[in-house]
């Protein structure tokens, strides 16, 4: 799909969603692959869904239900142990946003421990029968797999050189996961700046889902507080890059949210050009290494972060991570 009609959809897909213009047909939902929320929209609505809408909530649901099994499996292990753990991204999203299991796939469960706690967290996870995935190699998680599900244990967001996040108030803000008790979830405004951090680390490279939920959160968090946030963050950058891409794609709140980032001219003109040639060109793999690389660095506020960065992440390609200890 061309990258102006793709845009053209789901800026459609959008405006329905936030109750402008008449319902959206299904066959844009199809295309953009969001046709198990179609088919949780139309039940929501009262509406007879589609046999292919059926199928592709259907698919989702065999996908998703042994991930919660897993989830709920990490969140008794991790509570046992003491460790305070929040699921954050895709399997929270099903309950935050699409408030259904079978409305979209996910692949795996991400969940956020502080550095203190990350070896009693895995420690624990493979107490309870998961088993480290020696082949994921990131610089702050680690991948433990059982009956063939993924639970992420991250020790931070991500690099402490890219962007200041201050961990410690997350967990103080977190409030109880209703869907697996023993693990918290984010306050509403801290979801939508992690959001937009996790699409900086995808290099932009987005399915449709992640502006859907990126306008979710926009909707449900207090902006004012976002905007005040980001800046403290040093996460300026991702923040203005996301709000600008959704602006672009119709969403007012975000467009006059990115025009309000404290900014220089010369820095937003950069992003802009990343948003353009990455965010709203709808690409299907991930760049190459070097362009991620220079994207990543890119999106960091202070230059002279991002010149130690690069350095930083290319001793980790060569060391690799460190594996935990067997309990």
């Amino acid at each position: 799909m061309r990258p102006l009609q793709r845009n053209r959809w789901l800026g459609c897909v959008l405006g329905a969603l936030r109750g402008n213009g008449s319902p959206t047909h299904e066959t844009l939902f199809r295309s953009l692959g969001l046709m198990g929320f179609a088919h949780a929209l139309s039940r929501r609505e009262g509406k007879q869904p589609s046999a292919l809408a059926t199928g592709a909530y259907m698919a989702a649901l065999a996908n998703n239900m042994p991930l919660r099994r897993a989830m709920k499996d990490a969140a008794c292990a991790l509570d046992n142990a003491g460790v305070q753990a929040i699921v954050y991204k895709g399997q929270e999203y099903l309950d935050r946003i699409y408030g259904d299991l079978g409305a979209r796939p996910m692949a795996d469960v991400d969940l956020l421990v502080r550095e203190r706690d990350a070896e009693r967290a895995e420690a624990a996870l493979l107490g309870a029968g998961f088993v480290l995935d020696e082949a994921c190699q990131t610089m702050h998680e680690r991948k433990f797999v059982k009956g063939g599900m993924a639970i992420d244990v991250h020790r931070s967001l991500l690099q402490s050189l890219r962007m200041a996040v201050p961990h410690e108030e997350l967990f103080e803000r977190a409030q109880p996961c209703k869907s697996a008790p023993g693990l918290w979830v984010l306050d509403a405004t801290d979801a939508l700046l992690v959001h937009c951090i996790a699409q900086t680390v995808k290099a932009y490279c987005l399915p449709a889902s992640s502006f859907v939920e990126l306008q979710a959160l926009l909707a449900a968090a207090d902006a004012e507080r976002a905007l005040a946030l980001a800046t403290r963050w040093h996460a300026a950058s991702a923040f203005y890059a996301s709000m600008r891409a959704l602006g672009a794609l119709g969403n007012e709140q975000a467009r006059a949210l990115a025009a309000r980032v404290p900014l220089s001219r010369a820095r937003r003109l950069c992003l802009d050009a990343i948003v353009a040639g990455f965010a709203l060109r709808a690409l299907a793999t991930a760049p190459r290494r070097a362009v991620l690389l220079a994207l990543k660095a890119a999106l960091i506020d202070d230059l002279r972060h991002a010149c130690r960065f690069i350095p930083q992440w290319f001793v980790f390609q060569i060391a690799g991570p460190r594996a935990p200890a067997a309990p």
